[in-house]
Order: C-alpha cells, then structure tokens, then sequence
C-alpha cells in the first residue's frame, strides 16, 4: 500500500475511537468487568489526547540566553510539516500568535513540509506573508528528498514570494549580529566553509535545521538554532529517547556539544508539525521567543 494512503487512513480512520470511548463509557453502567473499561477508557482518552488536541495547541515559551554577544529577540520555530497532517489553517493561527509577540525577527529551522501531495506551495504557505517583522529561514531534510520528495526549489520560490528570505550557505546582517544559514545535513548540505571566508567582529548565529551540524562549528559561533528532534513529538519517559534522529544526544532546549573545535552552544526547538504518527504527547507545538543578550 502507498505510504501516503496508509497516513492518511491513519489520519481519518482514528477519529474511530470516539465512538470508542463512547460505547465504553456506555459500558460503565455494568459492574462486570469495569476494571478493564476503566483502563480501556483511560487509554483512549489518552489516545484522544495525544491525536487531538495536543497536536493543536500552540505554547510560547520564552527564554533569556545571556552571554550570546547580541541584543535582540528572536521567535524560533521549526518543522513546520504542512502537508497530509496539517493545512495552512494551522500556519495562519501560528502566524497570528506570532505577531502578537514583540520580536526582531522570525527564524525557521526548516522541515517546511509533509508529503504535501502536489499542493501549490504558494498558497499552502501564504499566511507567512503576513508576518510583521523580517523573516529567516533554511530548508530541512523533509524538504530535500530526505526522505524526500525534493521539492527545494519550488519551495525556495514560493518562500521568496511571501518574503521570508532563504539564508542557506549566506550571512546576513541582522540588528547587530550576523545570521549565517547552513543546509540540511542530511541533505549533505551543511558545509559551514564559506564563514571562514567572511570574518566578521559581529557575534554569528547559526540557522540550522538538524542540531548535529554542530559539528562542523567551533566557539567562534555564538550559538546554533536548530529543530529536527520533535523533542522526541510523543515524549514518553525514556522512551522518547530512542526515536531522536540525533547522533550526539540532541533533544530540546538549550545544550551543549564539544566538538573538534571546541564547545558549541546549541538551542533546539521542538517544532509545531508532526511526523509518522499525527500525534503529540507531553510535548506540545512550541514557539520558542529566545531574549539574545551580550
């Protein structure tokens, strides 16, 4: 069976467990055999959670990251997924929290999309044109045929149009820092070579999508934005752990790596699109405001 088909009857066909949960809580009425619904029932409410409205929420968290060399704010979001989960509904409720938050600027870490099945990327993304401060972003593996399909430079020019401005393998000057763009690991694209042909006095800030690209990067770096994880999208205790696609132990939040050139500070997004299952669990869509000071 296609893959995609299996997704979406998985998407469509758990809106089963409704009627579910219904007959058992019909079924609490018997005294026999109520254990057994009750667990029955707390594991499909749970279910009902994690498929329905987790995966919904939106949570801002906010962060103070001292010792960065700059001053400034900056909204982090990542791994996006439009696609056979989620719709452009979804991104315009993003875009709309987003500018209710007072920031510099808007960053992306990538993983735009999700199988989006043809689906004209221009108009799948227009609600980030609506954004009122200047945009960032780098592509990720989901965009780049791993595992594909690569739609890279269909989704470069539909970002371009909606005026989020593509930094991958670039630096660009931001309020006192500089934004430097490295592409998807995966993809083989994360050489960060052309920034030691541009030196600069100005702290550097790397957008990356796959946190494991740190490293290739050095202290020189003030400090690495990335997503890629999910924090692990369903974070059951210790479980989570072993579906992070991360070689050295990424999960979320801030961390740090040292790496051949020495300690690298890293801060990972957990992202606000899902992947394989349509679910979240204990780790809600996140956009993370990260208050940059010297």
């Amino acid at each position: 069976m296609d893959k995609l088909l299996i997704k979406q009857c998985l998407f469509y066909g758990s809106w089963l467990v409704w009627p579910f949960i219904a007959w058992l809580a019909w079924r609490l009425r018997e005294r026999r055999g109520r254990t057994l619904v009750v667990l029955l029932l707390a594991g499909c409410l749970l279910f009902a959670w994690a498929r329905f409205v987790e995966p919904q929420r939106i949570r801002v968290q906010e962060t103070v990251l001292a010792g960065t060399g700059a001053q400034v704010r900056l909204v982090l979001i990542s791994d996006i997924h439009l696609g056979v989960y989620k719709d452009s509904a979804y991104l315009q409720r993003l875009v709309d929290r987003i500018n209710t938050l007072p920031a510099d600027a808007v960053v992306i870490a990538g993983d735009f999309t999700y199988e989006p099945d043809g689906e004209s990327l221009a108009r799948l993304f227009a609600p980030l044109a609506g954004l009122h401060v200047p945009v960032y972003a780098v592509l990720g593996n989901h965009d780049q045929q791993a595992p594909g399909p690569d739609i890279d430079t269909e989704l470069r020019a539909a970002l371009a149009k909606l005026g989020v401005r593509v930094v991958e393998g670039d630096v660009v000057s931001v309020r006192g820092f500089r934004l430097a763009g490295l592409g998807d690991r995966w993809a083989g694209r994360d050489d960060p070579a052309f920034l030691a042909s541009a030196p600069s006095p100005m702290p550097t800030l790397v957008l990356t999508h796959n946190p494991d690209s740190a490293i290739n990067l050095g202290p020189e770096v003030a400090l690495v934005l990335a997503g890629h994880t999910h924090g692990g999208q369903i974070r059951i205790p210790w479980l989570y752990r072993h579906v992070i696609p991360s070689r050295y132990g990424f999960d979320r939040g801030e961390q740090f790596l040292t790496t051949p050139r020495g300690r690298v500070r890293v801060y990972t997004t957990v992202g606000t699109g899902e992947i394989g299952l349509p679910m979240r669990l204990f780790n809600p869509p996140t956009i993370d405001v990260l208050d940059l000071r010297p």
